[in-house]
């Protein structure tokens, strides 16, 4: 009877343990690459400044406002990078082609 009384201790000594391992695991942070982002948001994922987000709204970043903060989604970014990093290959082979002229 002793040896059934300590092993129903340690089951549930073992539980507990178990459930305050579980309760100071690291949490995982959720993905914010395909989330909306707001200009915190952008300002901290790009290192930019907050001139820059709206610089970068003027050359074509779509945006979106809900109550005065502005968002940006995940295509909205992905397709600015895209048009901006085109535009910057295209002025960079443009000017290969003039040097070699």
């Amino acid at each position: 009877m002793l040896n059934r009384d300590y092993d129903y201790l340690f089951s549930t000594f073992e539980k507990r343990l178990d459930a305050i391992e579980e309760w100071f695991k690291p949490k995982e942070e959720p993905n914010i690459d395909n989330m909306d982002w707001d200009n915190a948001q952008l300002m901290q994922k790009w290192q930019i400044s907050l001139r820059t987000t709206a610089n970068y709204r003027k050359q074509g970043l779509e945006y979106y406002k809900i109550g005065g903060r502005i968002y940006y989604s995940p295509e909205q970014r992905e397709q600015f990078v895209i048009k901006t990093t085109n535009k910057k290959t295209n002025i960079k082979s443009q000017v290969a082609e003039v040097d070699n002229e």
